[in-house]
């Protein structure tokens, strides 16, 4: 986020996997990232323009069903993203979390960079696959797209 022109710059994603049909690499990252109905996750910031890009993509590709979502409250507070049961916002149903930066920490226990949303989850190793919101889209727009989570 430094820019001496007063810019928002945002740093590169630390996590950077794709889900293919067979789960192997896509153009960055690891495999192991099949595409399975029930097994992705989203958390999103409904205050954040890179995560409701991820949300409206997610709704012209009909995979409602198919990927859930947690929504963090839009302000930080002091340890950051927060979940909380209220208007707009859920609890992590996933992880329990209270805090987004503990899904991080969970994926990397090592990890000290930025906590930013989108984050897409994979419930069946517990790690972040992608938090990217640019190639989170490409990853559900490849091949076809709802069809590609049927298996």
């Amino acid at each position: 986020t430094k820019s001496s022109a007063g810019q928002f710059i945002r740093e590169d994603a630390q996590f950077r996997n794709w889900i293919t049909e067979d789960g192997r690499p896509g153009p960055t990252g690891t495999g192991g990232f099949k595409a399975e109905r029930d097994r992705y996750h989203l958390y999103v910031s409904l205050a954040c323009p890179w995560a409701h890009r991820t949300l409206i993509f997610r709704t012209l590709k009909g995979l409602e069903d198919i990927i859930g979502i947690t929504v963090v409250h839009p302000h930080m507070v002091e340890n950051g993203w927060e979940f909380e049961a209220t208007a707009d916002i859920t609890n992590d149903v996933v992880n329990g979390f209270r805090y987004l930066y503990q899904v991080y920490t969970s994926a990397n226990p090592e990890y000290s960079g930025r906590v930013t949303v989108p984050v897409l989850w994979d419930k069946k190793t517990k790690t972040i696959v992608n938090n990217e919101s640019s190639e989170i889209i490409r990853i559900r727009d490849q091949s076809s797209g709802r069809a590609m989570f049927s298996a």
